[in-house]
């Protein structure tokens, strides 16, 4: 087989796919490649197992995702040992990107939160109502977005254990109303030496009509103005693409392959699997970033949003 299949049959390729293998096997390597934790990886692996023909010329594949399955839980179990010794917060990346919400008290943290994700904080109007990090995801056409709140800042002392959670982010999203809360929240941050991307949202549209001279948009959770215009530029400023893999004479995959912004063929070879890069041919690619759709390109082909890529391997 010397074709890159989309990303429901990329491990059929990698594995040495057997001739008889069955419908559920197939189904099971789907949700391999959907899988976005360790655990949900595990659990699809350990189901490939369970479904992979069982006779001589099926002991090479058997091989592989024996050993694919061992070198995760040992991922695993590196994985448990670093959160046992995390923050006590509890917060961990758990999607293509976190964004973190940074404000003071009253700002509308919270209800920016719940405008944005599944989450549901209390939201009240009395003053430091969140007293420990609230999250939610978002889905930006395939591109899981964590969102997480963390309790208004009250002075540097009071703060190391959400300032840490800051760090982790690959974008902060100040919250403000005026100015002054911009100035003392990015004046705080820089005291706390974060200087990661960041977006300035100023919130409460509906009652405080005067925008912010250093805001980049303005919205209303109550209105729900400007929200999706919000998901926008988040996802803009978090600098990331979202390509599809295809298989020929089949639609493009279902979920994409999240990659950071400028990346090439190269890249998204060697997130489906190292030996894709040696084993290269050529790629045939429909998006924006091509003069004509179907054009062949090779590994230095920088990518754009939307991108689908069809990837063929030397015989």
């Amino acid at each position: 087989m010397d074709n890159c299949n989309c990303r429901s049959g990329i491990v059929s390729l990698i594995l040495n796919m057997p001739v008889n293998a069955s419908p559920q096997y197939l189904k099971a390597q789907a949700e391999y490649l959907a899988a976005r934790t360790t655990e949900e990886k595990i659990k699809a692996l350990e189901k490939l197992i369970r479904l992979a023909p069982k006779h001589k010329g099926s002991e090479n594949l058997l091989a592989q995702l024996r050993s694919k399955l061992a070198k995760l839980k040992k991922e695993l179990e590196r994985e448990k040992k670093k959160r046992k010794t995390s923050s006590t917060s509890g917060i961990k990346k758990v999607a293509d990107a976190m964004v973190v919400l940074v404000g003071l008290t009253k700002s509308g943290k919270s209800a920016l939160l719940a405008a944005l994700t599944n989450a549901k904080p209390e939201i009240s109007p009395f003053p430091y109502t969140t007293t420990k990090p609230e999250q939610g995801v978002f889905d930006y056409g395939g591109c899981k977005i964590q969102v997480v709140e963390i309790p208004s800042l009250r002075g540097l002392e009071f703060d190391s254990e959400n300032l840490a959670i800051a760090r982790m982010a690959d974008l902060i999203v100040v919250v403000a109303t005026s100015d002054k809360e911009i100035e003392k929240i990015t004046q705080e941050l820089e005291e706390a030496k974060i200087s990661l991307p960041m977006l300035i949202v100023h919130n409460k549209a509906d009652v405080i009509q005067k925008i912010s001279s250093r805001a980049e948009i303005s919205v209303s959770c109550v209105e729900r103005k400007n929200i999706e215009e919000l998901k926008d530029k988040i996802f803009s400023k978090l600098k990331l693409i979202r390509v599809y893999t295809k298989e020929p004479g089949k639609k493009k995959s279902d979920l994409p392959m999240i990659l950071k912004e400028k990346s090439k063929i190269r890249d998204l070879a060697e997130k489906i699997h190292n030996d894709f890069v040696k084993k290269f041919n050529y790629a045939i690619v429909w998006g924006k970033s091509v003069k004509f759709q179907g054009q062949r390109c090779g590994l230095d082909h920088e990518l754009q949003d939307g991108d689908i890529v069809e990837i063929y391997l030397k015989k």
